[in-house]
């Protein structure tokens, strides 16, 4: 697949409290990565009320992050994101050829000194990814033996967009994946977990991919569920292709109207906002994402940090 595009994001995250907090101590992952398919061009990030302390560094899977605490009684947090990425295709074609599914599996002595660990630890559990016979279960319609590694993460994607409601009253922040799998119903988190579940389940690594897609409708086509908002898609790693990004809440290939923030194995690494605030009050979250398409001589802010 050949072509770029450029895109400004917005990412707005407002708290407001029923009352005054004393203190808030936040972690965030709002800066798009750069990435061999993916430049971000320029980036800030405002916060309101301003911090008492910020320091910017990188976590343990390579993400961009901003640590910031406020020591000042506050009723409102605002943070704002501001970002201009610029994107080349990467995907494969969906025809591409690919080794059997097989091959990608874990070799024994895996773990030994020439161990690519980068790959190796996507193949294990985490928290919100338990490795469960259920998930190999609804993936083996999607991975006979033999099959081309490409074809059957392809339709595995395609089923659990086509077997699966989008519903956003349906789970939490906290819902199993086997209640994902009982109910088959959710949203791109849920999708994503129980890919990545099936996957690890079945010795395949695979890492969850935290973004923004494009909210793109042409005339006759079908809006894209997930836009306007952050979304999550799984990437998986073959021998011969690499990583290779899949959407199953969409069900297909993550390409050119993805913009990848960060990965790690599951939501809690890559958490746009999260921390700890201090004080009795109630909150109200509120969060909006614009993400809208630039042509290459558009939006080139000076003084910015990329």
């Amino acid at each position: 697949m050949d072509g770029n595009a450029r895109y400004h994001v917005t990412h707005q995250t407002r708290y407001a409290y029923s009352g005054k907090v004393t203190s808030a101590h936040q972690l965030a992952h709002l800066k798009p990565r750069n990435t061999h398919w993916q430049t971000v061009e320029s980036h800030t990030l405002d916060i309101e009320p301003n911090p008492t302390e910020r320091a910017e560094g990188v976590d343990y899977f390579g993400n961009d992050v901003v640590r910031f605490m406020i020591d000042a009684p506050h009723q409102v947090l605002n943070v704002v994101a501001r970002s201009v990425v610029e994107l080349d295709a990467h995907a494969p074609d969906a025809a591409a050829g690919s080794p059997a599914w097989e091959q990608a599996l874990a070799a024994p002595g895996v773990w030994g000194p020439d161990a690519d660990l980068d790959v190796e630890q996507y193949r294990v559990a985490s928290p919100m990814v338990p490795l469960l016979e259920e998930s190999i279960d609804y993936a083996r319609a999607s991975f006979a033996p033999g099959r081309p590694w490409l074809e059957a993460l392809l339709d595995l994607t395609c089923r659990i967009h086509a077997e699966f409601r989008y519903d956003p009253k349906a789970t939490t922040l906290t819902t199993q994946v086997r209640e994902v799998l009982e109910h088959r119903r959710g949203v791109c988190q849920d999708f994503a977990h129980l890919m990545l579940s099936c996957l690890r389940s079945l010795g395949l690594p695979a890492r969850y991919v935290s973004g923004y897609v494009l909210n793109h409708v042409s005339p006759g086509t079908e809006r894209l569920s997930g836009a306007d908002a952050s979304h999550a898609w799984v990437a998986a790693h073959c021998p011969r292709l690499g990583w290779v990004a899949f959407d199953p809440t969409n069900g297909k290939l993550a390409d050119l109207e993805f913009v990848t923030l960060g990965w790690g194995r599951e939501f809690s690494d890559v958490t746009p906002l999260c921390g700890v605030v201090l004080g009795g009050a109630r909150q109200k979250l509120t969060v909006a994402v614009d993400v809208q398409p630039l042509a290459n001589n558009e939006f080139r802010p000076s003084g910015a940090v990329a």
